[in-house]
């Protein structure tokens, strides 16, 4: 068996992991994508925000204090120091055009295959207006390999614009800065920039990896003791499950832990376990309160109809025997009826006529004739009914039957001598209450909660009182079928008190006989 329980929670808890780790996997790899996405983005801003700068810097260092713009014998070795100085990725092509569209300086970028080769792009049209003016050797250009005399980027002059212009192009950039003397536009310097080059961020491409490798094992570790601690309760309630199932009902989970809901999965599994044993108990105890209530009254008739046919008494003595046996039959008969009129609450079948009643004649008559079959008890009844009308709307049968349930109940707590008051008054704008209180020796404050439970008989009433324990749980909901109900007021050693609620008629009402089926 523990091996058994062994490799079924290691198969849940290796069930979870896999799905978790799946899905840690793909919110990983999102994660990453979208990291490298953001990374790009910020190079990319980042960089061309250097760009425009060394731009703005490259303005200045070719114009002079004369107003004219001059190209410098180091400016090749600038444009490397200070491509160094902004961090600018790779290289670039810069072309310096004067106020009249000639090329001043070109410095090529290395020639790298892109989209537009790939798109079968038309070659760009044939240099225009060289700068001749412009020393071969101050044009790096015509001394490259590639033996292009301008940059494809800008086949034709840029405009003279006052603002810088940025655009993209097909697979690269291009970055247009005014060269201004006195507020004044005499050039551009026009920068074209492999977007690879401006993206690139294949340095950090370790670190990314690093992170998301060391997030997920991470991650994985968290997730996988996680998963230990939350799957051991589970396993525990399905064990506890299948011991419920074999019938054994005694059991108590730990709840020492931290989770709220496992904690009430635990909390109410325990509550719904000790329910079941309750209720286990209570069917054990109906089987034997029902065998044994049953038992000795056919006992009885048995013996005392054999008797009087073996004509072993005499003809006086066989008319009681007989007085005795319809007695016993009678109680067989009100523990068949009891039991079925349950059952059919519990089916929904059991039918309430609803009709209007004088709830004080009707309590006066029902308490008459329940004294006249205990006149020779030493019992006094009070009764404190007022003369003025009080009528509900219920069942006139449904009625009597609670209000002969709970005489019964007086009876039995005081025995043959003590008192019973009952008394009928006004509750509320809508109920009239009828009070049943008796001077006997009350109900244990331990059964108080329990008294209308199905089956349950108090431990007093048990070797005393013959039934089935269901004559409290009948009455109460009999009142609740009518719209009223049933409460213990208060009991206690000098005597117990019980409320019966029932709807009043509304005033101004048509009053229609109806049959209702309880649900």
């Amino acid at each position: 068996m523990p091996t058994t329980r062994t490799a079924s929670r290691n198969t849940l808890l290796r069930y979870w992991t896999v799905r978790y780790v799946i899905t840690l996997s793909i919110g990983l790899l999102i994660i990453g994508i979208s990291s490298i996405a953001w990374l790009k983005h910020e190079a990319l801003t980042r960089r061309l925000h250097h760009v425009q700068s060394f731009a703005m810097e490259a303005a200045q260092y070719v114009t002079t204090d004369r107003g004219n713009m001059v190209v410098p014998d180091q400016f090749y070795e600038w444009i490397d120091l200070n491509q160094r100085r902004h961090k600018l990725p790779g290289q670039f092509g810069l072309t310096l055009f004067n106020q009249a569209g000639d090329i001043l300086f070109y410095k090529s970028a290395p020639v790298k295959a892109g989209p537009s080769s790939s798109k079968g792009a038309k070659p760009a049209p044939p240099p225009y207006n060289l700068g001749k003016q412009v020393p071969s050797a101050n044009r790096p250009d015509t001394h490259t390999s590639e033996g292009s005399s301008y940059d494809p980027a800008f086949p034709f002059p840029p405009p003279l614009e006052d603002t810088i212009i940025i655009n993209e192009v097909d697979y690269y950039y291009r970055i247009i800065v005014p060269v201004r003397v006195h507020h004044s536009v005499i050039g551009t310097i026009a920068i074209s920039y492999a977007k690879k080059e401006l993206t690139d961020i294949s340095q950090q491409y370790g670190l990314i990896i690093s992170l998301l490798l060391l997030s997920g094992l991470l991650g994985w570790s968290i997730l996988y003791l996680m998963l230990r601690k939350l799957t051991k309760p589970i396993h525990e309630v399905v064990q506890a499950f299948k011991r419920i199932e074999a019938g054994d009902y005694r059991l108590l989970l730990q709840e020492h832990v931290k989770e709220q809901e496992i904690y009430d999965l635990l909390v109410y599994f325990n509550v719904m376990a000790a329910r079941l044993e309750q209720l286990e108990q209570l069917r054990a105890e109906l089987i034997a309160g029902v065998t044994h209530e049953l038992r000795t009254p056919i006992t009885s008739i048995r013996g005392l109809t054999r008797a009087v046919r073996d004509q072993i008494v005499a003809s006086s003595e066989a008319d009681e025997f007989l007085d005795i046996s319809l007695n016993e039959t009678k109680r067989l008969e009100q523990m068949v009826s009891d039991l079925l009129d349950f059952n059919s609450f519990i089916s929904g079948n059991i039918r309430i006529h609803l009709q209007a009643v004088d709830l004080g004649k009707l309590l006066s008559d029902i308490i008459h004739h329940w004294s006249l079959i205990y006149q020779d008890d030493s019992l006094v009844i009070q009764l404190d009914i007022p003369a003025r009308t009080r009528m509900v709307y219920g069942d006139t049968g449904r009625i009597q039957q609670i209000i002969v349930n709970l005489l019964h109940n007086s009876r039995q707590a005081i025995g043959s001598n003590g008192k019973i008051s009952i008394s009928l008054s006004e509750y509320s704008s809508t109920h009239y209450e009828v009070q049943f209180k008796d001077n006997g020796l009350g109900i244990p404050i331990g059964e108080q909660l329990r008294i209308f439970e199905r089956y349950y008989r108090g431990q007093n009433k048990k070797p005393a009182v013959h039934g089935l324990g269901l004559g409290l749980t009948i009455s109460r909901m009999l009142a609740e079928a009518m719209s009223g109900t049933l409460i213990l007021v208060e009991s206690s050693p000098q005597g117990t008190t019980f409320q019966l609620l029932l709807s009043k008629v509304p005033e101004n009402m048509n009053i229609v006989h109806r049959s209702n089926c309880v649900q």
